[in-house]
C-alpha cells in the first residue's frame, strides 16, 4: 500500500519547523522539543525540555536596585578614606615643616665710632648654621653692626671671602688713627674696619701688593704695641717691619727704630715707675710722656703724684682725654671703677661708681664715650655697651643677653 506523505508538526507547539538531528529524530525550531518519528509513522514519541521563563515585565529599576546600593556604599567609603588620608598627610607635613631657627653663634667684637655720624657703633662676629640638606650644613659668618645708642640694626653683612671669613678668625683690634682701625685674623690676615661704611675689609695683599720683599705671600702677622707698626714675616720666613699711617715697610730692628725716632712725634700715657729698678716699695705711677722727633727729646713726668693704684690700665686715651679703669682694693677680684683724668692736672675728673664687669674696646663718640662691658655668672653673662658722658654720667647701657 501506498504510503501517505503527511506533515509532522510538533508534539508541543504544533509547529512544523524543525531540523533533523540525526534520522527519524527532530528538534523543533519555534520551541526547541525534540521528538522522533517510527517508521510505520503509527506513533509520534516527543522529548520535551522546559523553555525557561522570560524576564519579568516589571520596571527595570527595581532589579537593578541593589547593585546601585552596593556602588553607592563602595563609593561613599573611598570617598571618607580619601579624606581620612588626605588629612594624615597634611598634617604629617605639617609637623615635618620647622620654623625654628638657631640662634647665631657671637665669638668676637669692639666699639668704635662711625666716622660720618659721630655715633658709637657695637660690631659683633658670629655663625648662623645653614642646613644644605641630606644631613649636611655649614657655618656662614656674619659682621653684624649696630648702632649703640639705640641698639638698632645698621647692616648685617655675610663674610664671604675665603680667607678670612670660612676660618672664623677672632679679630685682634688696634686703632693707628681715628679713622685708621686695623684687625689681624689668624695671625696672617690683615683686615681693616671701614668706619664710614661698617664694613670689614680683608687687605693683606692689597696693602703689601707694592713691596717685592713681600711677593711671596704672608706667613705671619703681629702689631706691635711699644710703636704704631705691624710686623710681618713672609713665606721665606723672612721679617719685616711695617709702619701703617706712613705705609713704609722696612727689614730691621735698626730701621725700625729710626723711623719711630724721625717719623713721629708721641705724647701717650703709661702705668710704670719713674725710680730706679732696685728702689724699694715701688708703686705704680701714671706716668706722662713726651717725645719730640725734632729734637729727640723726651720727658716724663708722674701725672699724679702720691696716688696709689691697685691694678691699674689705660681704658683710651688722646691728647685731650684720659680714662683709666683701677680697682677699688687690693683684695683679690674686687669691684673696678672707671675714671677720667684730667690730661693737664691729673685731677679725678669723675668716677663711675664701682661695679663687677671686665672691660673690653672705648670709643670717643659725639656722646661722650663708648665703653664694651662683660659681666659673669652672677649677672647671667650679660654684656653691652655703657655710653658715659663727657660730665660723667651713664646715659645709655645698650645690654645684651647671654644668647644675644
Amino acid at each position: 500500500m501506498a504510503q501517505q506523505i503527511k506533515a509532522i508538526h510538533c508534539p508541543h507547539c504544533s509547529s512544523t519547523l524543525k531540523i533533523e538531528l540525526r534520522p527519524n529524530l527532530f528538534q523543533c525550531q519555534n520551541c526547541r522539543t525534540e521528538y522522533y518519528l517510527e517508521s510505520n509513522d503509527t506513533h509520534v514519541y516527543h522529548h520535551y525540555d522546559p523553555v525557561p521563563p522570560r524576564p519579568s515585565s516589571a520596571p527595570p529599576g527595581n532589579g537593578r536596585l541593589p547593585m546601585f546600593l552596593l556602588l553607592g556604599i563602595i563609593a561613599g567609603i573611598l570617598v571618607v578614606y580619601g579624606i581620612v588620608i588626605g588629612f594624615q598627610s597634611k598634617k604629617a607635613t605639617t609637623y615635618v615643616v620647622s620654623t625654628y631657627k638657631p640662634p647665631r653663634m657671637y665669638y668676637d667684637s669692639f666699639v668704635y665710632t662711625n666716622a660720618l655720624t659721630g655715633d658709637p657703633v657695637y660690631l659683633r662676629l658670629g655663625t648662623d648654621p645653614i642646613d644644605q640638606g641630606n644631613g649636611t650644613g655649614k657655618q656662614e659668618v656674619h659682621a653684624q653692626f649696630n648702632r649703640v645708642t639705640d641698639g638698632k640694626l645698621l647692616i648685617d653683612r655675610v663674610i664671604a671671602d675665603e680667607t678670612f671669613g670660612t676660618k672664623r678668625c677672632a679679630l685682634d683690634f688696634k686703632t693707628y688713627a681715628p679713622h685708621l682701625i686695623y684687625a689681624i685674623g689668624c695671625s696672617t690676615q690683615l683686615v681693616q674696619l671701614d668706619v664710614e661704611h661698617n664694613e670689614l675689609k680683608e687687605v693683606t695683599q692689597e696693602v703689601f701688593k707694592d713691596f717685592p720683599a713681600l711677593s711671596s705671600g704672608v706667613a705671619r702677622l703681629d702689631f706691635d704695641y711699644a710703636k704704631a707698626m705691624i710686623k710681618v714675616m713672609n713665606n721665606e720666613g723672612k721679617s719685616y717691619y711695617y709702619f701703617p699711617t706712613i705705609q713704609r715697610l722696612v727689614e730691621t730692628v735698626e730701621q725700625a727704630e729710626l723711623v719711630w725716632k724721625t717719623e713721629f712725634d708721641r705724647h701717650f700715657f703709661e702705668f710704670g715707675y719713674l725710680g730706679g729698678p732696685f728702689d724699694e716699695n715701688r708703686e705704680y705711677q701714671l706716668i706722662e710722656t713726651n717725645y719730640s722727633k725734632t729734637t729727640g727729646e723726651v720727658k716724663r713726668q708722674n701725672l699724679t703724684p702720691g696716688r696709689k693704684y691697685f691694678a691699674p690700665k689705660i681704658l683710651y686715651q688722646d691728647d685731650k682725654a684720659l680714662l683709666i679703669v683701677v680697682n677699688t682694693t687690693a683684695a683679690p677680684n674686687p669691684p673696678i671703677t672707671i675714671q677720667r683724668i684730667d690730661v693737664q692736672t691729673g685731677e679725678i675728673l669723675w668716677a663711675l661708681a664701682p661695679d663687677t664687669y671686665t672691660l673690653y674696646s672705648t670709643a670717643k663718640c659725639k656722646q661722650g664715650f663708648a665703653i664694651e662691658y662683660r659681666r659673669g655668672p652672677e649677672a647671667d653673662y650679660v654684656h653691652g655697651v655703657l655710653v658715659v658722658s663727657p660730665a660723667g654720667k651713664v646715659i645709655h647701657d645698650y645690654k645684651l643677653s647671654r644668647m644675644e
